[in-house]
């Protein structure tokens, strides 16, 4: 079997390329003073100017929690972050980036098949635009990297400067925003666990997030920041968290941001992972010579970090897709406390957090391929499926097997294709359109220009021209940013229309959704919505229970 190229990750190498350098060593200025945070103060540790001038500060290596070493290695993050004397400039060499470890056949030369990182990473950056100061209000984007759970960082994957694009197309005051990016942990540190062990939690990589997002919500009032209008964006992982964040504890308790957009969110449809989680856990303890709890928090570091990479790189995954490392992986699971089932399911029962103001989910039309294990189809499809389905009879199987059958002239691939986009990423997307639609908050697109594999939307996202972020039409991606920045600064679901660009219409019973095409944008059918009918039987197949072993 090929093993799976990437998983939750940018396909396209150039996203990995480092970007022109527009930094400039910074400090506090007038224009970019020092920040007070009350356990430290932060000068500005660069500054950027965008190819429409707008100079940014970034103030980077922010801690947003104690580091999550010792006694705290597999537990939830602890906040307050520790008090830091002095003036800290968030110049750090290397950048603090989580434990990483890249799957050989991540295609990003330089990085595939190698580790590194360090226990020590909980930080977040901020950068702020000119002419924003303390008491502004501006709006919030925090963004939440992806990448497979298993590497990545705010510092990589094209964030570093991801959202110069964003700034460049500033041209009023009212359209400034504040940028936050964070790191979370990544492979065994973040989504390890027993659900037998008690001094080990569930998911501490989503629990990273929730309290980076939650320290944004606490002090960016300080950068010029407005608390009430903080828009989470992430990407494949990333936009998995944000998933797992908007039917937390089943809807019940306040989240700390007020939109989302989510970018290809990737989550396998399981609910019942108890067994399948401890296998994960035991195949842990085995590879690292332990037979306790204590034992793998007693690995000193360095140790530690090759044996995640060796788990990373060389466990047999049976899982189907979503994450890397034995089993199932090391990635999301249901917890039966802040996850307390699978968020496709939640959405669909009502359990989710309805006082978000406004959703746009997401995916592109080629998600599942590069991604997915695509040899020997047909015939080895029941297999395949079965990996996220046990417990599914043939006729499941051949029901769902001819609800994506290959068309005269398609290679036999394209089974595994549609059916890991669908599964994967376009059915949690139209789940999340789907929940919110119903209370007039929600809009949903897609990206069809070729070759719309997983992560492209991220181009026009953030692009800066041509030369570092490809598209066919910039001014496509253009508008898309004006999107993306009319939607973080609205105060309500009247959506301002780019020049030369579609109304893109709220997400209800027709299923419109803007369709990202190489040289136009177009309102059409909802190719995963009502028509078909491909995520409502997805999602029937996941409630019931004897599919589900």
């Amino acid at each position: 079997m090929r093993k799976m190229l990437m998983q939750y990750t940018l396909i396209s190498v150039f996203l990995f390329h480092a970007l022109p350098s527009l930094s400039a060593p910074s400090g506090e200025s007038k224009s970019f003073p020092n920040v007070e945070l009350g356990y430290a103060t932060h000068a500005p540790t660069f500054l950027n100017v965008t190819e429409s001038g707008i100079t940014l500060a970034n103030y980077n290596n922010i801690r947003y929690a104690q580091p999550p070493t010792g006694d705290l290695r597999f537990r939830k993050p602890q906040t307050p972050p520790p008090s830091e004397s002095g003036v800290k400039d968030g110049l750090m060499n290397p950048t603090p980036d989580c434990v990483s470890s890249a799957h050989p056949g991540a295609p990003f030369p330089g990085i595939n098949g190698t580790h590194w990182g360090t226990e020590d990473c909980l930080f977040l950056n901020v950068r702020v635009p000119e002419g924003v100061k303390a008491g502004d209000k501006v709006p919030v984007i925090h963004w939440i990297h992806g990448s497979a759970y298993s590497f990545g960082s705010k510092d990589l994957l094209y964030t570093s400067l991801d959202s110069i694009g964003l700034f460049s197309g500033i041209k009023r005051p009212e359209e400034k925003f504040i940028f936050v990016a964070n790191n979370y942990r990544l492979g065994l540190y973040g989504w390890s666990s027993s659900p037998f062990e008690e001094d080990m939690d569930a998911n501490v990589g989503l629990h990273d997030s929730v309290a980076a997002v939650e320290w944004t919500k606490k002090y960016i009032e300080r950068f010029g920041g407005d608390p009430d209008r903080i828009t989470v964006i992430g990407q494949s992982a990333g936009a998995g968290i944000i998933n797992m964040m908007l039917t937390s504890n089943g809807g019940i308790g306040k989240l700390p941001f007020s939109k989302a957009i989510l970018s290809s969110p990737g989550i396998m449809p399981r609910r019942n992972v108890t067994a399948r989680r401890q296998e994960v856990y035991e195949q842990m303890l085995k590879t690292a010579n332990c037979t306790t709890l204590t034992c793998l928090k007693d690995i000193p570091e360095d140790d530690l970090k090759v044996i995640n990479h060796q788990l990373v790189t060389e466990g047999e995954n049976t899982g189907g897709g979503g994450a890397f490392g034995p089993g199932i992986g090391f990635g999301p699971v249901v917890d039966d406390s802040y996850v307390p089932d699978a968020p496709q399911v939640l959405l669909d029962q009502g359990r989710f957090h309805k006082e978000v103001e406004s959703v746009i989910s997401s995916n592109t039309l080629n998600e599942g391929q590069g991604t997915s294990s695509d040899e020997d189809m047909p015939e080895r499809f029941p297999d395949y499926f079965r990996m996220v389905f046990p417990g599914a009879s043939d006729a499941t199987v051949k029901r769902v097997q001819d609800m994506f059958a290959v068309k005269e002239g398609e290679p036999p691939e394209k089974l595994a294709w549609d059916w890991f986009t669908s599964v994967f990423f376009a059915c949690n997307s139209w789940g999340v359109s789907s929940a919110y639609s119903n209370l007039g908050k929600a809009r949903r697109y897609f990206l069809s220009a070729p070759p719309a594999f997983h992560g492209f939307d991220i181009l026009y996202f953030f692009f800066i021209n041509s030369t570092i972020t490809p598209v066919v039409d910039a001014k496509v991606a253009l508008n898309v940013q004006s999107y993306i920045r009319n939607v973080v600064s609205a105060k309500s679901a009247e959506l301002p229309t780019p020049p030369d660009a579609p109304v893109w219409p709220l997400y209800g019973q027709e299923s419109k959704v803007l369709n990202i095409k190489e040289s136009e944008l177009e309102i059409v059918d909802d190719p995963w919505g009502k028509s078909t009918g491909i995520c409502r039987t997805l999602l029937d197949i996941a409630l019931d229970p004897e599919n589900e072993a």
